[in-house]
């Protein structure tokens, strides 16, 4: 069974399903097993500064 999942920070979310075969909810049907993974600080700036360029360039254009 493919379960959806929208959690693109979660080492487990491919294209936007789990790979887990059993996968545990908490009672308000979050994931127990969900593992983030770490961005270094200077990566995300990074990538938030060229999101907002590209966004000003977007509605600038």
């Amino acid at each position: 069974m493919k379960i959806s999942c929208e959690n693109e920070f979660c080492v487990y979310q491919k294209q936007g399903s789990c790979i887990l075969k059993n996968l545990q909810l908490d009672i308000q049907g979050n994931c127990l097993d969900c593992i983030y993974i770490n961005i270094e600080e200077d990566v995300l700036i990074a990538l938030k500064e060229k999101v907002l360029n590209d966004l000003e360039n977007r509605f600038n254009n």
